[in-house]
């Protein structure tokens, strides 16, 4: 069971290299999720049951997310560059939008997290949150030294 672990390890030690390459967006995000899930299964220690149960719901939670981010970044790309030629009543609505669809965010972490609950023990629901927050921070520190060399 350790050796796939140091394998991930090693491959999110190597991702910044692989930026750098520019491979597509699609290529990218295999890449980062393939990452993701030996990253998570490490810092939450998954046996292998857990890990059966839980990589289904966590990847339709991952899908529910985007699809809400998505909604997010239409209305931002609808906007842009309108702004200001926007009524108040229009700003408002699109400000209230934006607030309904952050909300909704929230609300689906709630939803997912009740599931989890069932899957897992709390603790591990508290270090999947806490290792999803190190994901980022680490597959950003990489895109920055990538970017350096």
């Amino acid at each position: 069971m350790k050796k796939p672990i140091y394998v991930m390890l090693l491959l999110l030690v190597s991702y910044a290299p692989l930026l750098a390459q520019r491979p597509g967006k699609e290529d990218r995000r295999e890449k980062v999720d393939a990452l993701k899930v030996g990253f998570i299964t490490k810092k939450l220690d998954l046996s292998s049951e857990e890990a059966q149960k839980f990589w289904p719901v966590y990847n339709k939670f991952q899908d529910d997310l985007e699809k809400n981010r998505s909604s997010l970044k239409t209305l931002h790309l609808d906007h842009y560059g309108k702004i200001d030629q926007l009524t108040q009543a229009e700003s408002e609505k699109v400000l209230q939008e934006m607030h309904q669809i952050r909300s909704k965010e929230v609300e689906i972490s709630q939803q997912y997290t009740a599931e989890f609950k069932k899957i897992l023990p709390i603790q591990k629901v508290v270090k999947l949150h806490v290792a999803e927050h190190e994901f980022k921070r680490e597959l950003l520190r990489q895109l920055r030294e990538s970017r350096r060399q």
